[in-house]
């Protein structure tokens, strides 16, 4: 699909035509405490399509999203547009609606160069339902919006699993291109495709089921040589591989993971050279073997840094994907901070929210040859079929051949 996507689907530039009105959806769903935006890494990100397709003189109607219904991030995007305009260099528009005659009004009011920001997408209960494109294609969203524009836009790689309307709906009923971020994640995962004998995953973070499927279907589609593991995902395996002492098991059944300790026994016995666990861990009384751990570990050991170190400058390609321990605790970000300044010696590849926090923390962010805007989306897209790319190729072939 990668290919079909990349040769098939045009890029920005043939969605910026002057006067006419561009729907785009982008993803700067970020983390937010207190009602403050901690890190803005999404929103500079994407400022570069919103800066194209203005100064091509195109209407600018965007999509998007933060946190979900009952969640405490889930607030109006308010918030983002100063950071918005910041980025871009330029004053946009905001309004707190979606498809109601106030945003169909200022809509049809745009002028060239105009940029409009609709309030928080997830606004509609419509948008939180997954459903196949041809479904989503008949929401309200679409049928609202679509016939106020001539393209749409997709540039929320992040979001890019998701088969919400906003996501799979408007390339259905619109000629569609994909944005500058779309198309920068999408040669970054052909560059690990190129690369992929002398490609080194490492996965850490606490989204296990996922990170399993996505070691799983790399491994089986010989995208990577060898696989790194850390952070619960790494304590998960090392659970597989001898059995974890009371507090680990007590740990491990409070965070809900026991049942996905199996899975990883199933994926060690068929991949056992290709996996590779940390030696230790940290745990607040220092670095510890997993037998001897006397809490669930905060951290890749010392040990782990060295091996995991050594092995990164062995690759020319090195992705990773969710830190190796708990970055936001001084005493347990060691792990992950010296991975990623290995990391930036090599092709380094990152993805996800707290990854990135760390690599701008380990000074590296700048020195990385790609970073992903993705977190899910990032793993499923080794996984898995991505529902954006999937609708982008159905509008491609139906609108552009």
């Amino acid at each position: 699909m990668l290919e079909q996507v990349i040769s098939y689907v045009p890029n920005i530039y043939k969605c910026a035509e002057p006067n006419s009105t561009v729907i785009v959806r982008i993803d700067i769903n970020s983390p937010i405490k207190n009602g403050k935006i901690l890190d803005d890494f999404r929103l500079r990100a994407h400022a570069r399509t919103l800066r194209i397709l203005s100064d091509s003189g195109a209407r600018v109607v965007v999509l998007a999203h933060q946190g979900r219904p009952g969640q405490e991030d889930f607030m109006s995007l308010s918030v983002h547009k100063p950071l918005l305009e910041k980025y871009i260099g330029k004053s946009i528009e905001f309004i707190e609606d979606v498809i109601g005659p106030a945003a169909l009004g200022m809509i049809e009011e745009l002028r060239g160069g105009d940029i409009l920001l609709l309030e928080n997408v997830r606004i509609l209960s419509e948008e939180l339902i997954e459903n196949p494109p041809e479904k989503q294609a008949d929401t309200w969203l679409v049928r609202k919006l679509a016939p106020k524009a001539r393209f749409f836009v997709f540039d929320g790689f992040a979001v890019a699993h998701r088969s919400q309307p906003s996501v799979v709906g408007f390339p259905l009923v619109l000629p569609s291109c994909m944005g500058h971020v779309m198309e920068r994640e999408l040669s970054a995962l052909a560059e690990i495709w190129r690369y992929r004998k002398q490609a080194l995953l490492i996965v850490g973070g606490a989204k296990v089921p996922e990170s399993l499927r996505a070691i799983k279907e790399t491994l089986d589609r010989g995208l990577v040589d060898k696989v790194l593991v850390g952070g619960l995902v790494g304590v998960v395996f090392s659970a597989a591989k001898e059995a974890p002492n009371a507090v680990v098991r007590n740990g491990l059944e409070r965070q809900g993971l026991l049942s996905e300790v199996e899975r990883a026994r199933g994926l060690l016995e068929r991949y056992k050279d290709a996996i590779l666990l940390p030696a230790d861990f940290r745990s607040t009384s220092g670095s510890r073997s997993f037998k001897e751990l006397d809490e669930l570990p905060g951290d890749i050991g010392d040990k782990a840094v060295g091996e995991f170190t050594d092995m990164i400058r062995n690759y020319e390609v090195v992705i990773i994907t969710g830190p190796m321990g708990k970055i936001e605790d001084p005493l347990f970000s060691e792990g992950t901070l010296q991975i990623l300044k290995a990391a930036a010696s090599r092709k380094g590849i990152i993805g996800g929210g707290h990854t990135i926090m760390a690599a701008e923390r380990a000074g590296v962010i700048d020195k990385l040859y790609h970073v992903s805007t993705g977190g899910r989306a990032f793993l499923m897209a080794f996984s898995e079929e991505l529902p954006a790319l999937r609708a982008l190729i159905i509008s491609a072939q139906k609108f552009w051949r």
